[in-house]
């Protein structure tokens, strides 16, 4: 018998109809469906499916009498033989010649058919729902669908356990049943979450040709009063990108804008969401710089204030957002942006993702919230003793940078402190392109030339801003990366369960360095899986049995490109150094030279402007326009996010600036 690929138990993601959001279907061992499903050559499983297809082999059932059920567990039968590597699973285990067979299953497929071609569509009551798009597949594909009247189509269609969405990945069909599927799609203004995947490329689906783009606004605009209606997909609707077929006006996305803001209330009112916050002090006569505790959700923070006032110095200043608050990490890569890894499966799931939306998972939210009162609150200390931000910034490039590193010509104009709050947003955000701007220059000419920057008026992309430093980055690069990582990191690699273990790990590289683990641990298909591992020389079995890692410091790597997804190459000891060069000459990593990492560049895109993130903050653009809003908190909230920003430009070029210092990246 086959060993399942993911033993003990399956998670199957299903989505409810007309609703965007999931629920979890747990299948335990033995309680298998009855009929044969092909998901993708990758789905988890396929082991259980294998195992069904070789007893059906061996019990001979393609020779008895066929029900509708057994057309479509033979229809997927094929798709699974369309795969060479189960092919010879399928082989390996009943010696069977798999192009006869299929080609008997065709022939049995044929006949069903042909004694079916009239009545076809009334088997449609003895299937599994499991099952719906594969009968409507069958219809396309063998042309049934011209012997379907429209009416008969329609009464499927209107059928309790059908949705219009099996119906519209069906070209021919969709095409062919034009005004009929027209008609139940806008019958439903649920069915707008379907408009909006098959735009946002997320589903590719087929409307019916009569359905106009007007017809689809409305049905998008009654969407947002449905009672039924959903706050994910109401963001989607406000940060719907301009670049795609279909154009979603303003006061739609205002509509869906003010509604959120109801559904949003209502959550909090109910009690239902789950709150988390931040907590920040600066108290007198602590021994410790800083200390943190949580108390249940809520981060308490406390930070001495004798050791504020008693290192006002400008360069402490400012090392306190690396030691003290943690804006960066010790290889000087932003902490607070957006990182996949730190979402859970069923975040990742239930969370809507799209290249055009900053990724905004529960880790990063609170992250957000953690530096904002960072900022806020040491800005304001700062502001009591005397002392501004905006000085500090303005002695970095007027005096540091001259001292330091002998650059002088650098021009930063802060604003003063007497401006109202907006004057500081629209006065300060123009120097964040003219730093960038003089920084390039210094890179690419080694000097700055003011009247040579002033010729430009365009903003400079932060992902076109340079380094001084060769190899400054590193990012994974390669089909090798991405297996390797997912073995050993994910926790939906299945090599790394074993119910012998009273401990559950929550991935295969904890596994490793927790337990001595040797063959007689593992099950076969875990096993096989675990053989790319030995192949490509990543772990191997001592002379003991035991499983061990080849070589620690290619595991580093993995783990660091996994979890933060980028490294600063210069910040690492010469031996991880190596060992990357290395990589590199394989074509296993590749070397970026930026001053911001790809995330960083994301991050501060997301608070800028709009041209890479439709959910982005937006705040050049804003007051470059005059689309603010008239309120003084949010010019404040503005304003002290444009000033993160700052710290964190001022933190990359001196670390850039410092490393190009270097003896040996001279």
């Amino acid at each position: 018998m086959l060993e399942p690929w993911f033993p003990i138990r399956r998670f199957v993601f299903k989505k409810l109809v007309g609703q965007a959001c999931y629920v979890i279907v747990t299948l335990e061992r033995g309680e298998y469906m009855s009929g044969i499903k092909f998901y993708s050559a990758y789905d988890i499983a396929c082991g259980e499916e294998l195992e069904k297809i070789v007893e059906k082999i061996r019990n001979e059932d393609i020779d008895s009498e066929w029900s509708v059920n057994d057309l479509l567990d033979f229809h997927n039968v094929i798709k699974y033989m369309r795969v060479e590597r189960f092919c010879d699973i399928i082989v390996q285990q009943t010696n069977t010649d798999l192009t006869t067979y299929k080609k008997n299953i065709k022939q049995k497929i044929g006949k069903f058919l042909g004694s079916h071609k009239d009545d076809f569509i009334n088997q449609y009551d003895e299937i599994d729902l499991e099952f719906a798009d594969d009968f409507l597949e069958i219809i396309e594909i063998y042309n049934l669908y011209q012997k379907i009247e429209g009416k008969n189509f329609k009464q499927l269609l209107e059928k309790e356990n059908v949705h219009i969405l099996e119906v519209l990945k069906f070209k021919r069909l969709t095409e062919y049943f034009d005004e009929t599927v027209k008609d139940l799609l806008l019958s439903d203004s649920m069915n707008a979450e379907t408009i909006l995947s098959k735009y946002l490329n997320e589903d590719e689906l087929f409307l019916p040709p009569s359905l106009t783009a007007a017809d689809k606004l409305s049905l998008i605009d009654r969407y947002i009063d449905s009672p039924l209606v959903n706050i994910n997909v109401l963001r989607r609707i406000i940060h719907f990108p301009k670049n795609k077929k279909l154009k979603i006006p303003d006061k739609i996305k205002l509509h869906a804008q003010r509604k959120a803001k109801e559904e949003e209330e209502k959550i909090f009112n109910d009690g239902v969401g789950i709150q988390s916050g931040v907590k920040i002090s600066y108290p007198y006569n602590q021994g410790d710089a800083i200390l943190l505790s949580m108390e249940g959700r809520t981060a308490d923070i406390k930070v001495s204030r004798d050791w504020i006032e008693e290192n006002l110095d400008f360069p402490t200043l400012w090392n306190n957002f690396i030691y003290l608050f943690g804006f960066v990490d010790g290889t000087m890569r932003l902490e607070f942006d957006s990182k996949k890894n730190e979402s859970s499966t069923l975040e990742s799931v239930l969370r809507p993702q799209a290249e055009h939306l900053y990724y905004q998972s529960t880790s990063f939210n609170y992250k957000e919230m953690l530096s904002d009162a960072e900022i806020n609150s040491y800005v304001n200390v700062l502001n009591v003793l005397d002392i501004r931000l905006e000085d500090m910034i303005e002695w970095f490039f007027g005096v540091y940078l001259n001292d330091e590193f002998q650059i002088s010509d650098f021009i930063v104009k802060m604003p003063s402190s007497e401006a109202s709050f907006f004057e500081k947003c629209r006065t300060i955000l123009p120097e964040i392109d003219r730093i960038l701007k003089q920084y390039d220059a210094l890179i690419e000419d080694g000097t700055i030339d003011q009247e040579l920057i002033q010729m430009s008026s365009s903003s400079l992309r932060f992902k076109d801003v340079k380094s001084f430093n060769k190899m400054k980055y590193v990012y994974s690069s390669s089909d090798w990366y991405k297996t390797a990582s997912y073995l050993l990191f994910s926790d939906q690699s299945s090599i790394f369960y074993l119910p012998t273990k009273q401990v559950q790990y929550k991935n295969f590289f904890n596994l490793m360095v927790s337990e001595e683990l040797t063959s007689g641990d593992f099950r076969e298909h875990q096993l096989r899986r675990m053989q790319w591992l030995f192949d490509k020389n990543l772990i191997w079995e001592n002379n003991r049995g035991y499983f061990e890692f080849v070589d620690h410091g290619v595991i580093y790597v993995l783990k660091e490109l996994y979890y933060k997804e980028v490294m600063s190459f210069w910040h690492y000891p010469d031996e991880i150094k190596g060992l990357i060069e290395g990589l590199s000459v394989q074509n296993l990593v590749s070397f970026d030279r930026s001053l911001f990492s790809r995330n960083e560049q994301d991050y501060i895109d997301y608070y800028l402007n709009k041209s890479k993130f439709t959910n982005g903050h937006d705040i050049r653009n804003k007051y470059l326009h005059g689309t603010n809003t008239n309120d003084e908190e949010q010019y404040i909230r503005d304003y002290y996010s444009i000033l993160k920003l700052f710290v964190v430009i001022v933190i990359k070029i001196n670390d850039d600036l410092c490393i190009k210092s270097m003896d040996d990246n001279k």
